[in-house]
């Protein structure tokens, strides 16, 4: 039996949901989860060498099931997940028809990006210094490599940054991983958080195919989004949100 969600991600939209991973460091709302989650998803946060990355794992399995719960009306214990090809979670029960998703984690902060009937990717990152012009130079097209070398260097940085979301973000749209020439992706940002976008012919797609956006969840934090443009109509319209005291649907 198909479930009809409970609070869908509306017509036209795609729902862009953060949680602080800081809230983890409490004992009780660690082990709360753990409690919640299924035992293969125990064994990944185990796996984790560091306090930090088994927090934000947890951060990021708990975002998931807070935001299925919303939308299907399930408890958040209640869902069940598989891993996909690349390792990525995939909703199983409840059947959810169409929806898609795209989990991203780093330091202080875990994203979900979540639509229906179109193909999303997201990609967050915490901006710390990185030698910008050696990465730049070999995943960067020359007109990018340029703009960097005239900005001032926190302006610098943070373009890297977005640059390099973006393309994380296209990636994993795709579902391909790491495996296609990012010099051929041509991204360029414009000051109000939408990007133009040109691709080689080696990338083997049509940029007219996708919608990206850039967001600053905080000064530090930088989030982009690939979204599957639908064939006719308007821009997909990307909300954010914010997972915490959001309804697990408890029961």
């Amino acid at each position: 039996m198909v479930i009809a969600p409970a609070c869908p991600v509306a017509s036209g939209t795609a729902d862009l949901w953060f949680l602080d991973t800081e809230i983890f460091r409490e004992v009780a709302a660690a082990h709360e989860w753990l409690a919640l989650i299924e035992d293969h998803e125990r064994l990944r946060y185990a796996s984790h060498a560091t306090s930090a990355g088994r927090r934000e794992y947890l951060a990021a399995r708990a975002l998931a099931r807070t935001v299925l719960a919303h939308y299907s009306g399930r408890p958040a214990h209640a869902l069940r997940f598989r891993a996909d090809h690349l390792g990525r979670p995939e909703l199983i029960s409840p059947p959810m028809p169409g929806l898609r998703f795209s989990l991203s984690k780093t330091t202080g902060l875990v994203v979900g990006l979540f639509a229906f009937d179109r193909e999303v990717g997201v990609d967050l990152e915490l901006v710390a210094p990185i030698a910008v012009i050696e990465m730049a130079e070999c995943h960067y097209t020359s007109a990018e490599r340029e703009e960097l070398l005239a900005l001032q260097d926190a302006a610098r940085l943070s373009r890297f940054y977005e640059l390099w979301t973006l393309r994380e973000a296209y990636l994993k749209a795709r579902g391909i991983g790491l495996t296609l020439p990012l010099h051929e992706l041509a991204l360029r940002p414009s000051a109000h958080g939408g990007v133009r976008a040109a691709f080689g012919r080696a990338i083997g797609d049509d940029p007219a195919r996708w919608q990206f956006d850039l967001t600053w969840l905080t000064d530090r934090h930088v989030v982009a989004t690939c979204i599957g443009r639908a064939s006719a109509g308007a821009p997909t319209q990307l909300i954010c949100c914010d997972a915490i005291g959001v309804d697990r649907v408890t029961g």
